[in-house]
């Protein structure tokens, strides 16, 4: 294929059209693999890759930040000024360890993770220790520091709404310090809602701080929701999407739809981690789209992929490979051009099944 590139949101940053994403690297990857995939990326013209200082995933206490290790022991011998990278900082989470693996030694007490500036302004010196670099091109809030029903936890509970969030003006502030600093050049969010935008993009106007360029939230076949609401807010302030978990964890491959527990795959070995991609709502809908690729004679991933492409608010689609083969077909997907026939059928499709990723109920 023939790599193209965009500027991602408001930045300069031009980004591959393709993100390399790495949580596999530390738990299904060695480090020797990881090297291998992030070399084969590279020579594929991906320039654009993103971890978090809480992978590989599944979050462990025991392996957080080995993702960000992996990779910097292969950037410090690769020319800095070519990948654009970007990491990640966790949000609110109680009696977490994540914490933990910003210190060395590792601290084994449980912590709170907050998104305030003592909370960020440590994450990002662990980060950079341990990719081995003096600036990260793209930061992120991993998950805000308000509650919010992210990782498709149902519906908004107000029974949940605490009183102590950090506020807006203390983050968006921090961040202008890291600029400022130059550790980091851009910033986005992930796992975000409009209300959160919003209020982040007011605080930084008034405070003179840069917009978030990026917005990292879930978006595949069975999930569109950012269609319905977010995307306007991010039209407005120019920040562009960037999918993650767009073949729904691999159940988009339609290979779960012949054997519920092929042997490797990810849901095989982690059965309870995102279970939601795996209902029989998601089964129902992928077998849907798999009969509209094969009409089409491509397969149910490259469909996936290739929407994913046509969309105009997505800056770069993350992607994620176990294996070089599979990330080599991944990309296959992206020289493919969906016609209006084609959008036509996957729009009716979704009309009827809808989310159906998303468990959205009421109590």
């Amino acid at each position: 294929m023939t790599m193209k590139y965009k500027n991602l949101g408001s930045s300069n940053l031009n980004v591959s059209q393709v993100c390399l994403g790495t949580m596999t690297f530390g738990e299904q990857n060695s480090e020797e693999e990881s090297f291998a995939i992030m070399d084969f990326a590279v020579s594929k013209g991906i320039n654009f890759f993103d971890t978090a200082e809480a992978y590989p995933s599944p979050i462990r206490s025991e392996t957080a930040g080995r993702t960000e290790e992996i990779i910097g022991s292969w950037l410090v011998n690769k020319p800095r000024e070519k990948i654009i990278l970007a990491t990640k900082v966790v949000g609110y989470q109680l009696n977490s360890h994540l914490p933990g693996n910003r210190k060395v030694p590792r601290s084994t007490e449980p912590q709170l993770a907050r998104l305030d500036r003592a909370n960020i302004e440590e994450a990002i010196e662990a980060s950079l220790r341990r990719l081995r670099t003096d600036y990260v091109d793209l930061y992120q809030f991993h998950w805000p520091d308000r509650y919010v029903p992210f990782f498709h936890t149902g519906a908004f509970d107000i029974s949940k709404v605490r009183k102590d969030m950090i506020s807006f003006d203390e983050q968006v502030l921090t961040i202008k310090r890291l600029i400022d600093a130059g550790k980091i050049r851009y910033w986005g969010v992930c796992n975000e809602t409009t209300y959160g935008i919003c209020r982040l993009v007011e605080a930084c106007d008034r405070l003179g701080v840069p917009r978030p360029v990026s917005i990292q939230n879930s978006y595949s076949l069975v999930n569109r929701r950012f269609e319905a609401d977010l995307i306007e807010a991010c039209y407005y302030y120019n920040i562009h999407l960037l999918p993650w978990s767009p073949l729904s964890r691999g159940a988009l491959t339609g290979k779960y739809l012949e054997n519920p527990q092929p042997e490797g795959a990810r849901h095989t070995l982690f059965p309870d981690h995102m279970s939601q991609y795996f209902s029989e709502r998601v089964m129902e809908a992928t077998k849907t789209y798999s009969d509209i690729a094969k009409r089409y004679q491509m397969k149910v991933s490259h469909l996936a992929l290739a929407f994913c492409k046509s969309r105009w608010f997505i800056g770069s689609t993350i992607v994620g490979s176990t294996k070089i083969p599979q990330l080599q077909d991944n990309l296959d997907a992206f020289d493919i051009d969906l016609n209006e026939n084609i959008i036509k059928e996957i729009n009716d499709a979704y009309l009827k099944h809808g989310d159906a990723a998303q468990p959205f109920y009421l109590e």
